[in-house]
């Protein structure tokens, strides 16, 4: 076993110089964290198979896979299938769909829906019910063997794989990123993995990450060489805390961002934007500390640091924000008090009284405590939006130029960015039909892809929607025969990929001729 770990490690890298270009981070497809990318946008920029106009007649389930055998409990913690494509094994080019439960990480060809490898893991169960493993993988710089080399380029110089006693967790051969190794699991012993994704064999021994059982973390977060999670109090010996590990040191230095009893509102790890991370807090006393901001938006350094806050100055839904640049300017759109939301300048999250939002919605609908929602954000045609999942009704006073029918349970709901006075606003533009527990929207070729989760008298239904309307151009009707729990849809490639309660990883979009 260990020599055929080796070899795989060895094939990998090798496999890692058949075409290694600047332009390999753009390879159709990717989803390497939830959300897409550390800031968390949400958006599928590659995505050219599905358009308005093949939907109709092409787009379609494809296949679903149940991933292990032990009947699933609805998870404490938010998934999404991540995307790997055109990566190379034993067996040929592959496209990946990765996805771990509580126990084992699972890679399927996300072209076929079989099974290519798994990794499983011996650690006890946390003792607060089911929760998934947390899984990142490093940011594209993933071998695109689709690309060329330029006419009279060199070929780029073979590097040998790194010896084993060379090996370290965060660490690349010539300090590169080639992809096929890099995919991090966050176990709830405290332990942070590294495993090669094209073949699932460990890279490098374990590192320690959190000081003990972890309960549920809540996500990963990948900026540079520094992974970030949160973990929150009433589980094992976990803590209401940020935590920062910096893998750029042999020692593996951790840092962390207590919050006493205050509670971080995150989910899929902290939004990561020009070396700063963003955390939502909920309400709780600060207690002594200065740097503990309740109800806040907090901005952290690499060493878990607070740089800036925002005051929000009321309840906070938990949503997990999103960085995005418009007209020049780094900006964040996160919750606001109430329901509402608010558009933030990176640079000063609150101005010099840390509660000045350079613009705020009306209150869109009440907290719901316990639920998870998030934002994404898209461009098009100059026109920049920002898309919010929505796990209640609507407010009377929020107004949408729009409505795509009446959503007593939740909807997604669009803004534009728009220019007046001098100021920037969030301007509501549409909502969309009724939804029970809409996951994170997608944007993805001037669409929307949005998962109706149900619940346990309803099915999911996956939908696809016009991105400047909300209208439906599809919906995937009775093709899912139960309902998705704390989950999130990847789409690449002309796919959209989730995972229901039951541990069942489903397909849709426009299949390929085999």
């Amino acid at each position: 076993m260990k020599k055929w770990l080796g070899l795989s490690i060895g094939f990998s890298f090798a496999a890692a110089f058949v075409c290694l270009t600047p332009a390999a981070a753009q390879a159709v497809g990717n989803w390497t964290s939830p959300r897409n990318n550390m800031e968390h946008t949400g958006w599928q920029k590659a995505e050219t198979t599905m358009t308005k106009e093949n939907l109709s007649g092409k787009f379609k389930f494809l296949w679903k896979i149940k991933l292990g055998d032990a009947a699933a409990k609805d998870s404490l913690s938010y998934s999404e299938p991540l995307l790997v494509q055109r990566l190379i094994n034993a067996k040929g080019f592959k496209d990946f769909a990765l996805w771990a439960d509580g126990d084992t990480l699972y890679a399927v060809d996300s072209e076929l829906g079989t099974m290519l490898w798994t990794k499983h893991y011996d650690v006890s169960a946390s003792p607060c019910g089911s929760s998934n493993l947390s899984i990142v993988a490093e940011a594209p710089l993933v071998i695109n063997f689709r690309a060329r080399r330029r006419p009279g380029a060199p070929p780029p110089k073979p590097q040998p794989p790194m010896k084993p006693s060379e090996r370290r967790v965060g660490i690349s051969p010539g300090g590169g990123g080639f992809g096929l190794k890099g995919i991090f699991v966050l176990t709830p012993d405290g332990q942070l993995h590294e495993e090669v994704i094209a073949t699932g064999a460990e890279f490098a021994p374990a590192v320690k990450f959190l000081p003990g059982a972890t309960g549920v973390p809540l996500g990963l977060g990948l900026d540079g060489k520094t992974m970030f999670t949160t973990t929150k109090a009433g589980c094992g010996d976990a803590k209401n805390a940020v935590w920062a590990i910096n893998m750029d040191s042999p020692q593996y230095p951790v840092e962390s961002y207590e919050t006493g009893s205050v509670v971080p509102l995150v989910a899929m790890g902290p939004t990561i934007a020009e070396n700063v991370a963003y955390v939502v807090t909920g309400s709780g006393s600060a207690g002594q500390s200065a740097d503990v901001h309740a109800d806040s938006i907090v901005a952290l350094g690499p060493d878990a640091k607070v740089k800036d806050w925002y005051m929000a100055g009321g309840s906070l839904q938990n949503v997990t924000p999103v960085a995005l640049s418009h007209n020049g300017k780094n900006l964040l759109v996160a919750p606001g008090k109430d329901g509402s939301y608010v558009l933030l300048d990176a640079s000063s999250l609150g101005g010099s009284d840390h509660k000045t939002a350079l613009a705020e919605t009306p209150s869109v609908s009440q907290v719901k405590n316990g639920s998870i929602a998030a934002l994404a954000t898209w461009e098009d045609a100059g026109t920049t939006w920002v898309l919010a999942s929505v796990p209640g009704a609507l407010n009377p006073g929020a107004k949408f130029a729009t409505s795509n029918g009446e959503a007593s349970h939740g909807s997604i709901v669009a803004f534009k960015l728009e220019e007046s006075a001098g100021k920037t606003n969030l301007v509501p533009v549409w909502s969309s039909r009724d939804m029970i527990n809409p996951a994170p929207p997608v944007a993805a070729n001037g669409m929307v892809v949005a998962l109706d989760q149900g619940d346990a008298s309803h099915h999911a239904t996956l939908y696809v929607l016009d991105g400047a309307t909300g209208k439906e151009l599809y919906s995937s009707g009775d093709a899912v025969n139960t309902y998705a729990h704390m989950a999130g849809v990847s789409v690449g490639d002309g796919h959209a990929f989730f995972v229901t309660h039951d541990n069942t990883l489903y397909s849709f979009g426009i299949g390929i001729e085999h």
